[in-house]
Order: structure tokens, then C-alpha cells, then sequence
């Protein structure tokens, strides 16, 4: 009886006061309100470890976190074009050593608005005049890559955009592939109702844009089919980007060889995120 009495005097007697041992990372304290533990870390100088969890825009951010922070126990993971996500545990576990694992910066290749307006739009069947005001709203990203004299280059896509837009009260008939890889449309004019002159339009076979499918990343060149399709005189038209999974895949795959690189001894895996 006495022992026990003892006890709650000693616990008594502890209440509100902190007190401090060579094991512990931070003084503790019992809280009289509720009979409960408070750590007491908060009043000390610095936290005993760092809790930070940073989301960053660009590879080189990412790159110049890890490298300022980065020890024996740091480690990042990838999780493959699909996901494109890299994380940095900078306090990760060591063998027979655990740790917290709560300083993180994490980078998901955000990809930027150009790459999303041309998806978007890929593979969408478009009015004349519609598909003319995509392109002349979007022709800066047109490239006419070396060793390709024959793609339409971005005034000549331009051009084009504009005879569509000019082009209203017209029919077309017809579409011939010509021997230089374009097609040319013939069409019939409609003056006060009737027939008028005819004319024709070429078009060619396929375009090329560059742009960067990720924020800071690579630029890519990337061809896009032309397609077009006449129903009862009025045209339709769209282009196809070529293999757009393949263009992410090999954007990804240099960011990862970019963060690869450039943090040193770093590990870095591949990992289910």
C-alpha cells in the first residue's frame, strides 16, 4: 500500500515539470490535464530531425535539392514514364539502420501547355474553319526540321490557315494525292447560290511542331499526319501526332538520365510510387 502511495506522490510531484534523459532526442513532460506525455520539442533551439515534404516544378530544382541535401542515407525513386514522378528520400533507412523518412522533395514532370493543346486537339475531327484557327493560334510551335524541304514550314502552314478561313461558302469534291506526297482538294465556289469558279487547295502530306513535352525539359520534334475527309461538300480535317506516347517515354527517359547524372552517389530506383 505505502509502494503504491509512493508512486503517486512521485507521479504527483512530476506533473508539469520536464525532465530530461541521455537517451531521449527532446525533454519531455507529464501533462496534468489528461495524464499524457507532451514531447517538448517545440521549445527547444532546432527539431531534432527534419519533416519537410517539397513538391518542385523542374528537373534542375530537384537536382540542386538532392544535391544540397543529400547523405549516405539519401535515396530517390522513379516510377517510369507512365507515372514520370521522382522522389527524394534524403533521410531514408540504411541497413540495420531505420529511419523516419520524412524529408522528401518530390518532381512529377509537369508537362507544359504547348504539349497539352496539341493533344488535346490530336486525332479530333475539326470544321474547315475551326482547324484553321488551331493552327494559326498554335503555328509558332511548327518547325521544318533539317533534311526536310518538302514539310510545310510555319508560314506555309500559316498560309494555308488563312485560304481555309477565306474559303466559306465553298464545296468540295474531291482529293488527289499528288507525286511531291501533298493532296490537292478541288472545290466549287458558290456565288449567290449557284456554282461559281472551281479552285483547288494543296495540302501537304504531314507537319512537323517542336515543343517540350515537359516544364524544363527537352524539346522534341514530332511529326503530324494531315487527314481530311469530305461529307456532302463539306470538309473535315485533323492531324495525328505520331507515336505522342513514344515522344513522353523518351522525354521522361532524359529527365531521368539528367537526374541520374547529376546527383553523384545517389541511388536512384525504379519503384512501384
Amino acid at each position: 500500500m505505502q509502494e503504491a502511495i509512493n508512486k503517486l506522490t512521485t507521479l504527483a510531484l512530476a506533473l508539469g515539470k520536464p525532465f530530461n534523459h541521455p537517451g531521449l532526442p527532446a525533454p519531455l513532460a507529464l501533462v496534468p490535464d489528461d495524464v499524457r506525455l507532451q514531447d517538448l520539442e517545440e521549445h527547444l533551439d532546432a527539431p531534432v530531425r527534419i519533416r519537410q515534404s517539397l513538391k518542385v516544378l523542374d528537373a534542375q530544382t530537384f537536382i540542386d535539392y538532392v544535391n544540397r541535401f543529400a547523405s549516405d542515407a539519401s535515396a530517390v525513386f522513379c516510377n517510369g514514364p507512365e507515372g514520370r514522378t521522382f522522389i527524394a528520400v534524403l533521410d531514408y533507412h540504411q541497413p540495420g539502420q531505420p529511419s523516419w523518412a520524412t524529408h522528401k522533395a518530390t518532381y512529377q514532370c509537369p508537362t507544359t501547355v504547348e504539349w497539352g493543346n496539341w493533344r488535346k486537339q490530336d486525332r479530333q475531327k475539326l470544321s474547315q474553319n475551326d482547324f484553321a484557327e488551331f493552327i494559326e493560334e498554335n503555328v509558332k510551335d511548327i518547325v521544318q526540321p533539317d533534311g526536310t524541304s518538302t514539310a510545310p514550314s510555319a508560314a506555309d502552314m500559316l498560309e494555308i490557315s488563312r485560304t481555309l478561313e477565306a474559303k466559306k461558302n465553298i464545296s468540295f469534291r474531291q482529293g488527289i494525292r499528288l507525286d511531291n506526297g501533298q493532296v490537292q482538294l478541288t472545290y466549287n465556289e458558290e456565288i449567290d447560290g449557284r456554282a461559281g469558279a472551281s479552285g483547288q487547295l494543296n495540302i501537304p502530306e504531314q507537319f512537323y511542331i517542336g515543343i517540350r513535352p515537359f516544364l524544363g525539359g527537352e524539346a522534341f520534334c514530332i511529326p503530324a499526319r494531315f487527314r481530311y475527309r469530305i461529307t456532302d461538300g463539306r470538309l473535315f480535317m485533323w492531324y495525328e501526332l505520331v507515336r505522342p506516347d513514344k515522344v513522353l517515354e523518351e522525354a521522361y527517359t532524359a529527365v531521368r538520365e539528367q537526374i541520374k547524372a547529376a546527383i553523384g552517389q545517389v541511388p536512384l530506383y525504379e519503384a512501384n510510387l
